[in-house]
């Protein structure tokens, strides 16, 4: 395998309560168990990737305090390289995370350092890495422009996946515009590939989006797998796994991490969102 997978997403805390249901507003739910790990959408995908088996680099921003010591210590723990100096005088930030019987999420997130300027300026890419854009990244104050600036820099063989997650449809239209044409890949659940299309038919969606980019579209549909679509092929229905779901948090991450994992390993793109189903049931069956 050659090259690695470079996520300049974010890391945060998830500060996790499983509860029989959300509150009502005002309202008290005693929580049936909590925990702390390190989540967000570039931490999950790289450790994916790198949990696949592929080299990764983590190019996010990294705070100063008790958080960001978490963050530091899960990637050094995966082996995972954060070159970028640290932010000073601001936490990593968390996200309250609510997690339901049936496995489903809800997120209250809380910025932190990872929302600040990337500074990229510094950072040395391989001809053969592979780049990983979250979309949580694209909406803090100037970081959006300074991340469409750095993708467009980046030399023709470096591939770029787009992660839009849940904000990515609020990102100034001028940065998706300039990032667009410098995308490879687009991995959205079926949420997002209706924001981003007005399609709700994921199929529709999926062929859309594979025509804006250079390479293709993954649309992913929890529990029932993905849609694959290639530029200039018909798109191709992909079936997870079936999985007792325990825990949904960070599996559309996983995803990504381990598609992009088998395209580093040369994979068909068929072959690697097969890989990434697979992945992607057993991380959200396994009880964690």
């Amino acid at each position: 395998m050659s090259g690695r997978v470079v996520t300049i997403g974010n890391a945060m805390i998830d500060v996790i309560a499983a509860a029989p249901h959300l509150p009502r507003r005002g309202g008290d739910v005693l929580a049936t168990a909590g925990r702390l790990e390190v989540g967000g959408g570039g931490f999950r995908t790289v450790a994916a990737a790198r949990a696949a088996g592929a080299p990764a680099l983590y190019a996010g921003r990294i705070g100063t305090g008790v958080f960001a010591d978490l963050a530091r210590r899960a990637l050094a723990d995966a082996g995972i390289p954060a070159p970028l100096p640290p932010v000073p005088d601001r936490d990593t930030g968390y996200v309250l995370t609510v997690l339901e019987p049936d496995g489903e999420r809800t997120f209250l997130t809380v910025p932190g350092a990872e929302a600040t300027r990337p500074e990229l300026g510094g950072l040395v890419l391989d001809a053969d890495d592979v780049v990983h854009v979250h979309g949580y990244g694209l909406v803090a104050p100037g970081r959006g422009a300074a991340i469409a600036r750095f993708v467009e820099s980046l030399g023709p063989s470096v591939r770029v996946l787009l992660d839009p997650g849940p904000f990515g449809a609020d990102a100034d239209p001028e940065v998706l515009a300039r990032l667009l044409p410098r995308l490879d890949w687009w991995s959205g659940n079926d949420a997002e590939a209706r924001a981003a299309t007005g399609l709700g038919d994921p199929v529709r969606a999926a062929l859309l989006l594979a025509g804006t980019v250079r390479t293709g579209a993954v649309v992913r549909l929890g529990a029932e797998g993905c849609v694959l679509a290639v530029r200039g092929a018909a798109p191709v229905p992909l079936r997870a796994p079936a999985v007792d779901v325990v825990d949904t948090n960070g599996a559309g991450d996983t995803h990504v991490g381990v598609f992009l994992a088998g395209l580093l390993a040369g994979l068909d793109p068929v072959d690697a969102a097969r890989a990434a189903n697979e992945a992607a049931a057993a991380f959200v069956g396994a009880a964690r």
